[in-house]
């Protein structure tokens, strides 16, 4: 029995070690595990920078940076702390407030710039408020509002923090801060505060310039920023983005958005209505003053032809054939019935806003295909033709005798011969020769 007891005793030790040990070392694991960020504190230049963690599960990744007011002579303590203890609203030193306390370490915390109330948001130290950036509390850490409530949202107890002193605020930078007008009513309260009954949350961007346009279609791009502000509360003029598309080549309404953010993060979005229209005429102008068709073609191929002779154009772009009106009715009706000639033809352009161009003519000479040729002369040879001389070259005198033409007959009488000299005149005879 005694043996048994012994071996359950050290059983039993030995299973408390196993848990003393699991018991150590779990809750970090999972601790660690739920653990998203840390938080670095930069005493010298008053930045807060979050870090996420890397693909590694290291914290590398800087995610968010504050600008924050630590302690008077470095009264916040340099080193590194874990997180712990949290207060929707806490008393601090000298009887005044603060909203969103995470404990860093002992009596240091994150907090908002202190109220003079408890849980009045309208009681708001402005002064304190407008130092944010520069050391100025009795060693705690002051964010806005905005900043103290993601801490408290987002880092849990656990949380590492390191406190030190660099002249390089942080990959993130220095955030700027908000100033609040000593003179406003609304003084007491912190902008960034997203309590619904803040004043300074309907005080939203303002933008000025913003007003439909109407452009034509296929001009220059207009400068969507031209002539367009964005100011907060205080008129101090702010950045602003633009989103949207206009596609000037395109009829239609086109919708751009302007969205400004001011420093306490309220945002204002506004839109205006960029119209495209079309409302300038096609113009015309045809490649050749006169085109020749020959022979006849049927309507699709002719109108095609004529088509192909124009070239029309709206605001500086080519416009389809199918665009082109010719009205080629004439023409059409001559080749219809083999009347060869020059005709004239009209066409004009109708872009797809219904524009239309002024009307251009040009001619076109319609010839046949296949002329005849002109009739030969016929053959001056041929003897059946009397209009036809001989020879053509040489004319017959009219005045010359006609000397008949007798066939080779032996019987032919022979022509009496000529005198010598018919024209001489006769010699008178001598009476006293006596002729035989």
């Amino acid at each position: 029995m005694r043996l048994k007891k012994g071996i359950s005793k050290t059983i039993c030790s030995f299973l408390a070690v196993i848990m003393l040990v699991a018991g150590t070392a779990w809750p970090v694991t999972v601790e660690a595990a739920r653990l998203p960020y840390y938080i670095k504190i930069n005493r010298q230049q008053n930045v807060v920078t979050i870090y996420g963690l890397d693909s590694k599960g290291a914290y590398t990744v800087p995610v968010k940076a504050m600008t924050c007011s630590t302690g008077v002579n470095n009264a916040t303590p340099a080193g590194t702390f874990t997180m712990s203890g949290k207060y929707r609203w806490h008393e601090l030193m000298g009887e005044v407030y603060g909203q969103y306390c995470s404990r860093i370490h002992g009596g240091v915390l994150f907090h908002s710039v202190f109220y003079n109330e408890p849980s009045n948001p309208a009681t708001l130290a402005y002064n304190s408020y407008n130092r944010l950036g520069t050391q100025a509390s009795h060693g705690c850490v002051r964010l806005n509002v905005a900043d103290a409530k993601w801490i408290y949202d987002n880092c849990p107890s656990g949380t590492r923090v390191t406190i030190y002193d660099s002249s390089n605020p942080g990959p993130l930078g220095k955030p700027d801060t908000i100033k609040i007008d000593t003179s406003s009513p609304y003084r007491g309260w912190d902008p960034t505060d997203p309590n619904p009954n803040n004043p300074w949350q309907k005080m939203k961007p303002t933008f000025k310039g913003l007003k439909n346009r109407t452009i034509e279609r296929c001009s220059k791009k207009p400068d969507l920023k031209k002539g367009v502000t964005a100011t907060d509360y205080k008129g101090t003029k702010l950045k602003f983005t633009v989103s949207g598309k206009c596609n000037t080549k395109k009829v239609g309404k086109y919708i751009i958005t302007y969205t400004a953010k001011d420093a306490k993060g309220s945002v204002t979005k506004k839109t205006i209505t960029i119209t495209v229209k079309d409302t300038k005429k096609p113009t015309v102008k045809v490649k050749k003053k006169t085109l020749t068709v020959k022979g006849e073609l049927s309507e699709k191929k002719l109108l095609a032809k004529l088509r192909a002779n124009v070239v029309a154009k709206d605001s500086g772009e080519k416009l389809a054939a199918k665009y082109i009106t010719v009205n080629d009715s004439k023409l059409l009706n001559a080749m219809k019935n083999h009347k060869y000639g020059t005709y004239k033809v009209t066409v004009y352009a109708k872009d797809k806003a219904g524009n239309k161009s002024k009307k251009v003519t040009f001619k076109v000479k319609y010839v046949d295909p296949n002329p005849k040729e002109p009739d030969e002369p016929e053959n001056p040879d041929d003897p059946e033709n009397p209009e036809n001389p001989e020879n053509p070259d040489d004319p017959q005198n009219p005045d010359d005798p006609v000397i008949p033409e007798y066939p080779d007959n032996p019987n032919e009488p022979e022509m009496p011969e000529e005198p010598d000299n018919p024209t001489e005149p006769d010699v008178p005879v001598n009476e006293d020769v006596s002729v035989d």
